[in-house]
């Protein structure tokens, strides 16, 4: 294989790509750079002309990616069962086009956003990817949804009390609490938050008030020791994971669930009868590290609180807890560090 005529080649096909007036002929192209690809690869050319190659047949999938989107936007009956009509469905099938959902991802990318992608790679010698700038693409539009998500819950904890700085100090004022329902950190360097968590909620919790606390397995014994020094334990709560576990590497263990310990400032019986399994139906992270399902949180504050009564977060992170317990009736208050 010629180096010299691949690199001499790639503007008449960066040319010819952009010419293309019907799918067909860019799925042509995109077929043939593939196959170009995979027998470079095999004859162990460079990976910088593994790339010009696939940059020739990226930049084809984005054309596909173009007219896969545009078809979209025909109006015409995709359920139609005529193998001959012109719906979206059939015109990609004539032209041999599967998941076009992949190309449309690339078509997405900003036109500046593609053309550094693609840059980078080449810079680097790294191999360029169809996969890879799928992945891109992919991240963008999470991204672009976080963001999102984020303006938009900033906007529903605007008016909620939620006080910047060690809860132990600008919590002080705050008594007769309902319940506690709170998330601290779980590593070990913030094992001393539940001792003063447990210190707090004994001094500012009503008789008998209950406190929910989130916390990971891996400390769990100590966690559960240093809440006991102060409150009366009654229950651990299963917070269920739907969907994505997550491995700790320190045993090796893909977890499904949280822990949610209950503690009570008094009796050990609880008011009335609660089912201890609760569901997160996802993990959001949109908004702070340790973010966590609101789905999950409904059901706390239904079991230990009523409308009117007063739910406090003393690690309130992004306001979750607080947001869920305002939205059901409640009055909410929290602390957070930054």
């Amino acid at each position: 294989m010629n180096k010299l005529t691949i690199l001499s080649n790639w503007d008449k096909a960066k040319q010819a790509i952009e010419a293309c007036k019907t799918i067909d002929e860019v799925k042509k192209i995109r077929d043939q750079a593939e196959a170009l690809r995979a027998y470079a690869k095999q004859a162990r050319e460079s990976q910088e002309v593994q790339n010009n190659i696939g940059d020739i047949k990226i930049r084809a999938e984005r054309k596909i990616g173009e007219f896969s989107s545009k078809l979209s936007k025909l109006g015409r009956n995709e359920n139609s069962a005529s193998p001959h009509d012109g719906t979206k469905q059939s015109i990609l099938k004539r032209a041999g086009i599967e998941h076009s959902e992949r190309y449309e991802a690339i078509y997405s990318l900003p036109e500046n956003v593609f053309e550094k992608h693609i840059a980078d790679i080449k810079k680097s010698n790294e191999e360029l990817t169809t996969a890879g700038i799928i992945k891109l693409a992919r991240d963008l539009v999470k991204d672009n949804r976080i963001e999102t998500e984020r303006k938009d819950r900033n906007k529903k904890v605007a008016d909620i009390d939620i006080r910047k700085g060690d809860f132990k100090k600008v919590l002080a004022d705050v008594y007769d609490i309902d319940a506690i329902i709170t998330d601290p950190p779980y590593p070990k360097e913030f094992i001393q938050c539940f001792s003063d968590l447990a210190v707090f909620a004994k001094e500012h919790l009503k008789k008998d008030g209950f406190i929910a606390v989130y916390s990971g397995q891996y400390h769990l014994p100590e966690v559960i020791k240093r809440l006991s020094e102060h409150l009366t334990y009654v229950w651990t709560f299963c917070l269920y994971h739907v969907g994505k576990k997550q491995l700790v590497n320190g045993v090796n263990i893909m977890c499904g669930w949280k822990p949610v310990l209950i503690f009570s400032n008094g009796k050990k019986k609880m008011r009335f009868s609660a089912y201890d399994v609760l569901v997160s139906e996802q993990r959001e992270k949109s908004n702070h590290e340790w973010q966590q399902s609101e789905s999950g949180m409904y059901p706390l504050i239904d079991i230990f609180t009523k409308p009117g009564e007063l739910v406090v977060d003393p690690f309130a992170g992004a306001g979750s807890f607080l947001k869920v317990a305002q939205e059901n009736g409640r009055r909410a208050i929290g602390a957070e560090m930054q």
